[in-house]
């Protein structure tokens, strides 16, 4: 009997050490502990990322991590296979703009160019990292366009975090125009023209929808820091513990303000955007909120559930859009009956010329004209203006308060929140339609180096964003011991908030690697050997 146990028992044993190694093997399921973390700098032409990268490098460094620069440039002159190095630093920016417009426009994709960056990420891992994808974070200086915010967040979702550097218009143009003079040896107040153009473009290419786009992608941001001195751009460092869960930094009050701004915006039914404003004191009480709504009988603005409803969307129609139209045939009537219109228009019904030039083959015509921008016609009211209704309909003073803005004020708000002695505008996204600036030049001051007194400061908003609020925020560790003392956090260990499942996102990279970009080479015409995919490199 025993032997026949011994046999039993020897007979297991293989089987046992077989699955050993399953055993042994990180559950697929299981998120990695300290994941790869990937930081997109937005920053305009003439701004400093350098000390941001400077300071993102440093601080992850602190907490263990290693970090990685991709260079978006780089990728780009790496592509073509050609470098700009020994040009002018006007000419080298004007031709990596020209490169990434082709890019963009011959695939289709606002997102071609950060494509390239993912690539480069995969082989940084595989050859320089040894494939151990933790405790790893690479900075992408920089992006462009709202398209590779977009895509970077659907690969790498929470392990993705867009920062976004914001700097003063002078201030960029004189640091720039400096960069632009010392690579041609003159003077720097000569190269400042060139340094306004290149700032230009790089906000927004005229009539190019897939070129340099800054002004789009630049609010798109999880955080905002403020590039004009180092002092400021040390906040980067609270948002990277932020991100490893450090439980007693709180929100600002304009992160809070910002916050409730954004949440009163989710509250409009608005048939063209979603805008949010609260108005709060200087100690960040919030004593007024409104958003873009259309105004009912006896105050404020329609609610989902009333007995009546007659927002925009129950009544199928924008009013200013109709409005728009109703303008537009009116002039082509009058240029017809007075002979102004050319003949191959003229047998043209006024209805059909409307629809040529409004949405057909003939709006670039228009395009961008002013007759496009008319806001008076529609029937919601403008968060700004809605918030100061809601102060006034309950009799609370607003003089000296800020005004916390998801969206630039139009010129029309910004009249209203001049008289009523609003002190400070906070805004996030901009509004090209917006005149305030040259109407009022006199009463408010935008983008300026420093607060002016006597006039309503606008301020960009600089800090956590609304849509990182909540996950950064919210109580997620625990903050003190089982004796009740406030825990180190640095002691404790520091992680990051972020859950990540490896196997997702880098399939993901293998697809654009293996499938996307060999596409996009076929269709610019680039040699394989100048951007060899990874399997090619020995991945």
């Amino acid at each position: 009997m025993m032997r026949k146990g011994r046999k039993r028992q020897r007979r297991q044993q293989p089987a046992q050490s077989a699955l050993s190694p399953l055993v042994a093997a990180p559950n697929p399921l299981v998120p990695a502990e300290f994941p790869e973390l990937v930081f997109g700098l937005v920053g305009p032409a003439g701004a400093d990322r350098s000390m941001v990268i400077e300071i993102l490098t440093k601080e992850l460094s602190a907490l263990n991590y290693r970090t990685h620069v991709v260079r978006l440039s780089k990728m780009i002159e790496k592509f073509f296979g050609r470098s700009y190095d020994s040009i002018g630093e006007d000419e080298r920016i004007g031709k990596l703009m020209d490169d990434g417009t082709k890019i963009r426009e011959t695939t289709q994709r606002g997102d071609a160019v950060v494509l390239l960056a993912i690539a480069e990420i995969r082989r940084v891992r595989e050859q320089e990292f040894k494939n151990k994808p933790e405790k790893i974070g690479y900075i992408l200086d920089s992006l462009k366009h709202p398209g590779e915010i977009a895509t970077l967040r659907n690969v790498y979702g929470q392990g993705f975090q867009a920062v976004s550097i914001y700097s003063p218009r002078d201030i960029r143009v004189n640091a720039l125009a400096k960069r632009i003079a010392q690579s041609r040896h003159v003077r720097a107040d000569g190269a400042r023209a060139k340094a306004e153009s290149l700032i230009e473009r790089d906000e927004e290419e005229e009539g190019k929808k897939l070129g340099q786009d800054v002004k789009e992608a630049f609010p798109e941001a999880d955080f905002f820091v403020d590039g004009r001195t180092r002092k400021k751009m040390e906040e980067t460092k609270r948002f990277v513990e932020l991100i490893f869960s450090h439980p007693f930094h709180t929100p600002t009050v304009d992160e809070y303000g910002m916050y409730h701004a954004r949440s009163a915006a989710l509250r409009s039914a608005d048939l063209g955007r979603q805008v949010g404003a609260v108005i709060a004191t200087k100690d960040g009480d919030i004593i007024a909120v409104g958003c873009n709504e259309v105004p009912k009988a006896g105050g404020g603005l329609y609610w989902p559930g009333g007995d009546e409803d007659h927002r925009d969307f129950q009544r199928g129609n924008d009013a200013s859009v109709e409005q728009r139209e109703q303008i537009l045939a009116e002039l082509l009537n009058r240029f017809r009956d007075s002979g102004w219109l050319a003949e191959r228009f003229r047998r043209k019904s006024i209805k059909d010329l409307v629809q040529l030039l409004l949405y057909g083959a003939e709006s670039k015509v228009i395009a961008k004209t002013q007759i496009l921008d008319l806001l008076e016609y529609g029937r919601s009211v403008h968060a700004e203006m809605a918030a100061l209704m809601d102060a006034a309909r309950r009799g609370v003073p607003v003089r000296d308060a800020t005004m916390y803005c998801t969206t630039f004020p139009c010129h029309m708000c910004t009249r209203h929140i001049i008289a009523a002695g609003i002190d400070r505008i906070v805004y996030i996204e901009p509004y090209p339609k917006s005149r305030a600036r040259e109407l009022y030049g006199d009463s408010i001051c935008v983008d300026q180096s420093a607060p002016v007194k006597g006039k309503v400061n606008f301020d960009p908003f600089v800090g956590v964003a609304p849509r990182q609020y909540l996950r950064l925020f919210e109580f997620g560790v625990t903050r003190k011991d089982e004796r009740g003392k406030a825990i180190d956090w640095k002691k404790r260990g520091p992680k990051p908030r972020i859950s990540r499942f490896r196997n997702t996102y880098q399939d993901i990279e293998t697809t654009i690697v293996s499938d996307v970009i060999p596409v996009m080479m076929k269709q610019l015409g680039v040699n394989e050997n100048s951007f060899p995919t990874h399997s090619k490199q020995g991945g």
